[in-house]
């Protein structure tokens, strides 16, 4: 059974750790620290499909710490970042509040974005907005703790017609991630978290008129050592890179090895009137 909304609530009020691995930590150090690691494949096509720029209304459902949320606020969008955990939404509000520190984080950011990141408590099954108010949503391994159905029927309700989604969740399958979860991940995990496999990916996509599936991370996943292992941005990059080509020639020849991949990006396009 799907851990409760207080459970849920709980957990990540005790877990200010970007990489969701326990603990707290500070905020700026912490945030910094992931920047290098932030540029990677589904990040950027979902970011590509959301078009973060000014002039458009962005909802992020579950933004923890907010890195997510300040590069689309930096690049000149509207944020409305969400979370169910009081605590990472008032870490993150520290954070912007500090000028100085947001700056040295994205020192290319368009204007000024101290009015552009609105921060919201609520959980993605109940959304305190009304219908047709946003341009896009977004999630980055978010969705699996959720009751999926209910919170994409309330996302899907809160875009205007012709908004865009863009959902990127870790799936359940790639044999080393599953060993990774086995042995090395948070225990809490199991009891919070429905990895995504087809019948999750069909039912984020289902309220959609439009929608496709990208996957990402089959061999690639081994680049993530150098971000959650030995933090090492250089060796990260170069490996992603690398295993990346690999993994998009393997799709290429045999397309039934995406099913083994670590994540899968939905982006949907709700009908226009």
């Amino acid at each position: 059974m799907k851990a409760s909304d207080a459970d849920r609530a709980a957990y990540w009020d005790t877990n200010l750790d970007p990489q969701n691995l326990g603990g707290a930590m500070d905020p700026a150090a912490a945030l910094a620290g992931e920047k290098p690691f932030y540029d990677v494949p589904d990040q950027r096509d979902a970011l590509a499909a959301l078009e973060p720029r000014a002039g458009r209304l962005i909802l992020e459902i579950g933004t923890g710490l907010g890195l997510n949320a300040l590069a689309m606020s930096a690049s000149g969008a509207s944020v409305v970042a969400t979370d169910i955990s009081l605590e990472r939404l008032r870490t993150l509000r520290a954070f912007h509040a500090d000028e100085s520190r947001r700056e040295a984080l994205w020192p290319t950011a368009v204007g000024s974005v101290a009015g552009r990141l609105l921060l919201v408590r609520c959980a993605a099954e109940a959304l305190p907005f009304r219908r047709d108010q946003f341009d896009g949503a977004c999630t980055r391994a978010v969705l699996i703790h959720t009751q999926l159905a209910q919170a994409m029927n309330e996302i899907h309700r809160t875009l205007k017609p012709g908004g865009v989604g863009a959902f990127a969740e870790p799936m359940t399958s790639n044999p080393f991630v599953v060993l990774y979860r086995r042995t090395l991940a948070p225990a809490e995990w199991r009891g919070i978290t429905t990895y995504f496999s087809r019948r999750e990916t069909e039912t984020v996509a289902a309220p959609f008129t439009e929608a496709r599936v990208r996957t990402y991370y089959l061999f690639s996943f081994l680049a993530f050592v150098w971000q959650y292992g030995v933090r090492a941005p250089r060796l990260f990059r170069a490996t992603l890179a690398a295993l990346g080509a690999v993994d998009r020639a393997l799709f290429a020849v045999a397309p039934v090895l995406r099913r083994f991949a670590w994540f899968v990006l939905v982006v949907g396009k709700k009908q226009a009137d």
